[in-house]
C-alpha cells in the first residue's frame, strides 16, 4: 500500500518586477517555507513590504490550513499523479485574499483543490508601507509527492 506525503512548499516568491529582492526562510511545522518579495513603486500592489501580511495565527497556522483543506485526492493516487500547483494571490489593504488564480496546474482535481483552498482562506492581517496598509502579491508552490 502506498504511503501519501503531500508536501506543502510555501513558496511566496516575486513575480518579474523591479527592485530589491528580500528573502526569508521560515520551517514550520515540519515544512520549509520561502518568502522573497520585490520592493516596487510601479505597480499598486507592493511586492516588499515594512510588514508583510500576516495569516491568522501565523506561518504555523498557515500550513494547518493548507493541509486541512488540500487532500491528496484518491483519483490522483489511483494514477500515480505528482507535481507541483503554483497558486499566485493578492492579500489587499484590507487582508481578504483577491485575484487568486493558478499560474502552472498538475490536473484538474489537483489544481481545483488548491484553488478552493485559497477561496476558504479567512482574511489576513494586512501588509503595511511607513504604517499604511497595502496589497501585497504573493506565488505560493503546493508539491503533491506520493511515496511507497
Amino acid at each position: 500500500m502506498k504511503q501519501i506525503n503531500l508536501f506543502l512548499f510555501l513558496v511566496l516568491c516575486t513575480i518579474n518586477s523591479i527592485g530589491q529582492i528580500k528573502t526569508r526562510d521560515i520551517n514550520a511545522g515540519g515544512f520549509k517555507i520561502q518568502m522573497s518579495t520585490v520592493d516596487t513603486t510601479i505597480s499598486n500592489a507592493f511586492f516588499s513590504v515594512g510588514q508583510m501580511p500576516e495569516f491568522p495565527g501565523g506561518t504555523t497556522k498557515l500550513v494547518e490550513f493548507a493541509k486541512k483543506n488540500i487532500p491528496y485526492p484518491n483519483s490522483a493516487i489511483n494514477d500515480n499523479i505528482q507535481g507541483s500547483v503554483i497558486l499566485q494571490y493578492t492579500i489587499d489593504k484590507k487582508g481578504k485574499p483577491i485575484n487568486k488564480k493558478i499560474i502552472s496546474g498538475v490536473r484538474e482535481d489537483l489544481d481545483t483543490l488548491c484553488l478552493n483552498m485559497l477561496n476558504k482562506m479567512p482574511r489576513w492581517k494586512s501588509g503595511r508601507l511607513n504604517r499604511k496598509p497595502v496589497a501585497v502579491n504573493f506565488n505560493w508552490t503546493i508539491t503533491f509527492i506520493l511515496s511507497d
